[in-house]
Parts: structure tokens; sequence; C-alpha cells
């Protein structure tokens, strides 16, 4: 560690030292700071949520507190005990565990085989013993977890469960959760709720790393905001602010709420888009849709809700003839009725990065990948005329792309997605698929795609949209359509949805 930090930890008269104290934290990578004399202090049993756009510096942080990174400048402590952690493993030994968004298991392997890679078991493993211990932890911290189970057969939400079991029997007393709600039913938010609620209630402290308000009122005792690598509230008390001053610390401006009045979707309006009991297997063979029945009226906007893996991204593809039906028949139709290819739809696939970019070809180029009209000059292709009109289709979506001859591939994730979505979204499509359009976004330019999905709506467009965000989806579908292993669950009017019965759905029961 070069340059540290002098500082100290703030001292609190008569109280005992803070379980972590990180004191002018800074780091870089090349020219782009990602972390600028950051401070967080967590106290025991308390719950400290640190929130900030994409790109805002959390996981930085959070990888230098759990020794992945190593800081350029900066002091940690724990327990009052100035420390630096060499690598994960050593944050481990001082009692820092974390939960990525991304979970770290082998689903091939039992619940108890995948936490004993966790632990040091030594030579010999004695899985009766462990599956013991298992159980034991699993009632004392109120994670319900069978130690015998293929991680394979587990939801989501219990592989999270499996997790976090993984990190306290590792021995954290601080435990660091990222983005841990993203792919949970309101259900299953509200369990993990209850489990952070025992850890604080046993002293433990617990950094959540999320963006959804909501969530931080519902847990949080403090919260962090960085914007651009920097601190721009420190350690404050929720309560204390409005969503509206919150989401402009994160952002550096204000971000108008969605209009709540839309024009009625009409009943007797024409049918774009049409699947008639679709089925589908998907990549392992497994059969993936199962049945499925769906239409999207034009000037309506039809939601999709589901855990991860339900059939989301197979439907998705269908619908654009990107992966071939077993059975049933999907129809796409112009604005005039008639039948039309799939590539009449505007589409934002769920991974931009890996669905949508041609590696060496820049911004410019990408452009004219949507399948419509190229412009030509002679034989070739008229690159002025092209950029004209991207000028003109960033002028009209309002993403602010990147620059024309920057090489796409060399873009983070939100701005590649910003690409996309102005390319797709810029000229009228009769039928328009979007898959999770707002992930990787900061606040305010996911505010402006629901606009222009909205837009796009009002123009006469059947907007079929998936999200994982109940929220959004309660506050721009006209209807939403729940999707459990393959099936359709349930269709609910969004001006009368209810989150937890949405969650109901989503989980396999009844509304």
């Amino acid at each position: 560690m070069t340059a540290p930090s002098h500082r100290r930890p703030p001292s609190r008269i008569g109280a005992p030292p803070a379980l972590l104290d990180v004191v002018g934290f800074t780091k870089s990578f090349g020219d782009v700071h990602a972390n600028t004399d950051v401070d967080l202090s967590v106290q025991r049993g308390e719950v400290h949520a640190l929130a900030g756009e994409n790109g805002a510096g959390k996981s930085t942080l959070l990888k230098m507190i759990f020794g992945v990174y190593e800081p350029d400048a900066g002091r940690m402590f724990v327990d009052g005990q100035p420390v630096t952690p060499g690598n994960p493993a050593h944050a481990r030994a001082l009692g820092i565990g974390m939960v990525f968004q991304d979970l770290r298991l082998v689903p091939a392997l039992t619940v108890a085989e995948n936490v004993a890679l966790s632990l040091r078991t030594g030579f010999r493993l004695r899985m009766d013993g462990l599956v013991r211990r298992i159980e034991e932890a699993s009632r004392s911290y109120g994670l319900d977890v069978d130690p015998r189970a293929q991680v394979r057969t587990l939801s989501i939400g219990e592989r999270q469960r499996v997790e976090i079991l993984k990190t306290l029997m590792a021995g954290a007393r601080l435990v660091i959760l990222d983005e841990p709600t993203s792919v949970l039913a309101p259900q299953e938010v509200q369990s993990l709720f209850e489990v952070v609620e025992r850890l604080k209630a046993e002293g433990l402290g617990v950094v959540i790393v999320t963006h959804k308000l909501n969530e931080v009122r519902a847990i949080a005792d403090r919260m962090t905001i960085l914007r651009r690598g920097e601190v721009v509230l420190n350690a404050v008390a929720p309560a204390d602010y409005t969503d509206g001053a919150l989401i402009e610390a994160m952002v550096g401006r204000a971000v108008a709420p969605l209009p709540r009045q839309r024009r009625p979707v009409d009943p007797a309006g024409r049918t774009l888009l049409a699947l008639s009991d679709v089925r589908t297997d998907g990549d392992r063979g497994y059969e993936a849709l199962k049945g499925i029945d769906l239409d999207v009226r034009a000037g309506e906007l039809v939601g999709i809700a589901g855990v991860a893996g339900s059939g989301q991204r197979e439907l998705f593809e269908v619908v654009l003839g990107l992966r071939p039906l077993t059975s049933g028949h999907v129809e796409v139709r112009d604005v005039d009725g008639v039948p039309a290819r799939p590539r009449v739809a505007a589409a934002i696939p769920e991974d931009p990065v890996a669905d949508s970019v041609v590696p060496g070809l820049s911004v410019l180029q990408h452009m004219v990948l949507d399948g419509r009209e190229v412009p030509r000059k002679g034989v070739g292709v008229d690159w002025a005329e092209v950029g004209r009109r991207t000028a003109e289709a960033d002028a009209k979506v309002g993403l602010d792309i990147a620059a024309p001859r920057r090489t796409l591939s060399g873009l983070s994730g939100g701005n590649i997605q910003r690409v996309v979505l102005t390319r797709e979204l810029s000229t009228f499509s009769p039928v328009v698929v979007a898959a999770y359009p707002s992930r990787g976004l900061d606040i305010a330019n996911a505010r402006r795609t629901q606009e222009v999905l909205l837009e796009q709506r009002a123009a006469g467009a059947a907007v079929l949209m998936v999200s994982e965000d109940l929220e959004e989806l309660i506050s721009m579908a006209d209807r939403i359509v729940v999707m459990h292993d393959g099936h359709v669950a349930g269709v609910v009017a969004a001006a009368d949805a209810d989150r937890m019965a949405l969650g109901r759905l989503m989980l396999g029961g009844a509304a």
C-alpha cells in the first residue's frame, strides 16, 4: 500500500471501536479514479447500506475491504486495530465475509460439499459431523438450508441462503451482501431481511449494497452514498432524507418520476404479437417453455416477471426467431395487421455485451446493424449520412451515447447498453421486445429509457418488456405476465398489482 493515510478512525468517547473503519481509501486504474479518499465505518449490530450508481466505485471499495485489490492510499481498521488484507483468505481470517451478486456455488455438489470447500476441514472430511454443524448453524441464524440437497435443485433464494451460511460458518463478523435482492421474489426478500435482522441482533455488522431505496429504508440503520468514486453522503440516517434527495445525491441532479396517467389500452386494438401454445427446449435439452399463450396489442406494454431461469430468455429468443420451437406458433404483425418477419421488431437483448457487440467495430458501424435500410453511396455505405442519422437518434433518444468513432467493445456495459437502446428505439417499430432494458444504467438514463419505451407504446407499438424489478413493471406495464418454470403462472393488471401476490406467482403459488 503506497502513500498511506495517517488519519485515524473517528473516536467515539466511551464507546468501543467500530467493527470496521475505512479511512481515506483511494484506488486508480490508469487514468480512471475508482475511489478517492473514501471513508466508511460499520458498527457492531448495524446494517449499513452502500448506495450509488453503476461506476460510482462501490465494487472497488468492497474489493479493497475484502482483499481483492490493494488500495493506493488509505488505512483500514478492524476492532480499532490497523489491518491490511492481502487477499480474501486474510480478510476472512479477520472476520470479513462477502456474498457476491453472482453466487459462487458448484451446482453438481450438495450444500454440505459446497460449505466444505470454504472451510478448513483438514485432510479428512467427516461429512456427518459437517452436516450436523450446518443444521445447527441453520437453526441458529434462521437460515432454512438442507445440507444434503444438491445445489442444482435449489431456487435462487435458497442458494443465497447457502452462500450466507458459508460466510457465517467461516467466522464472519462483518457480512457484505452485494446486490442480494436483484433476482429475488418479494417473499424471498422478506426472508432475507429477517436473516439480516437476526445477524444484527447477534451483534454482527452487515453492509448491504443496493440501489432500491425502499429496501434501504426497510433494513438499513445508516447509509453511505458514493458518486464518481467519492463520498457524497457519509453514514447518514435514511429517514432524514427524501427519496428525491437521495436520488439527487447519487446522480448529481433531480430525476422526475414517470407520469402516472397514460392513455388506456384499446380493448379492440389490433394484436401485433401473438404466441400460441409455444414450446421450446433450453440449451441443456430440458423443456424451457411449456405451452405459452401470450398476446400484446398495439399501444400496450406487457411486462414479464419471474425469478431468474423461469423461461424469460427463451421467450425473448422465440419471439425474435432466434430459438426454434418444438411446437406452437409465434406471429409478429405490422401495424396494418399483415404478418411480418420478426426483424420488424426492435430488440433489446438480455446481455448486450455478449449479444450485440462485434469486436473491432465502432459505435457508428454498430448503428447500421439493426436490419433496417442502410444509406448507400455508390456500392458502399454512406457513412456521412449514417453519422448524421446517429446524431439525430442520439438527440431524440437522449441517452448521450459515446463518440461514433469509439470501438464499442472497449466501452463499459452501461455505455454499450445506451448505444443499443439508441439504435433500436430511435425510430418506431411495430413490436418492441426489451429484456432488462434499464439494467446497468444510472438512475437518470434508466428513467429516460423507461420514458422512451412508454413513448413507443403511445405511438402504437406493442411492447413486451422483461424486468427483474417489480416496481418498474408495476409503474410501466398495462399487464404483468408472471412466469414460473416455463409456464405462465398468472396475468395481473398492473394497476391492481400487489407485490406479494406477484411474488407468490413467481414462486409457483396461487395469487
